[in-house]
């Protein structure tokens, strides 16, 4: 070796004789040794002993945002709520409807035994010019019939009332209410253009109270279509602030938009 050869030549002969002995072959160990000491020497790379993380480790699982979202619902819902706090009240995130608050009356029989349809009869009659012309009778039952019957409010009889004269009769009385209540009739004030010229009642099933402030109502009526049919359990949203019901669904639910409401009439 070079270097070896090039040192034993430079030193005395003592040690020469030292370095051609048994340490011949420990001098150039030694010397890289302390090269590598010093810095000369590039080290050789060493792998990382700690693995790196799996993506499977720094990233959720797919569905896990889903699933938490979904405890996180359910834990509110089960949280008492009143509709004096509506900003800490759990909602239907659809209809805004605060989760066990409704209302709503079990008549499931009376349902049954107040709705039996009855088609008018058809008479005739002389007309102006003294054409006879058929004439569709009432049907039955109409929609003031049908409510009391389902309420059992037997007051305020005035011969042919009309929903309005109802309404009127019971305020007097004491009986109305502007809060929507279960087993109560809502009755729709009069409007020529929606073909209610003397209003309309509503028999209210349930009530729900909304986190904005208005109501869910389900409501059931008859003669919606001047034939005496029932509608049930429509849904309706009443607004206590303009007293004026939209319905949601049913027959009426594709124009029934802000109906001035008169309250509600209470057994």
């Amino acid at each position: 070796m070079p270097g070896t050869r090039a040192l034993r030549h430079s030193l005395p002969a003592p040690v020469s004789a030292v370095v051609s002995g048994p340490l011949s072959g420990l001098i150039p160990a030694l010397l890289l040794a302390a090269l590598m000491l010093s810095g000369c020497a590039k080290p050789t790379p060493v792998a990382d002993a700690t693995p790196p993380a799996s993506t499977a480790q720094t990233q959720p699982a797919p569905g896990a945002d889903q699933d938490a979202e979904a405890a996180r619902m359910r834990d509110a819902a089960r949280k008492p709520h009143s509709p004096n706090t509506p900003d800490d009240a759990a909602c239907d995130p659809l209809t805004g409807v605060l989760q066990g608050q409704c209302v709503s009356m079990n008549q499931e029989k009376v349902r049954g035994q107040c709705y039996s349809l009855r088609p008018g009869a058809t008479t005739t009659k002389k007309d102006k010019k003294g054409k006879t012309v058929k004439v569709a009778g009432r049907c039955q039952p109409q929609s003031l019939i049908y409510a009391r019957c389902r309420t059992g409010i037997d007051t305020c009889r005035l011969g042919d009332t009309s929903p309005v004269q109802w309404f009127a009769c019971a305020q007097r009385s004491g009986a109305t209410t502007r809060t929507p209540t279960p087993g109560s009739v809502m009755v729709l004030d009069a409007n020529k253009g929606r073909g209610m010229p003397t209003g309309h009642p509503v028999y209210v099933e349930e009530t729900c109270p909304n986190k904005d402030g208005t109501w869910t109502l389900r409501i059931t009526h008859t003669n919606y279509d001047r034939q005496c049919h029932l509608d049930q359990d429509a849904k309706v949203r009443f607004n206590p602030k303009t007293m004026q019901a939209t319905f949601l669904t049913g027959p009426w639910g594709c124009w029934a938009k802000d109906l001035k409401t008169m309250g509600f009439i209470l057994r």
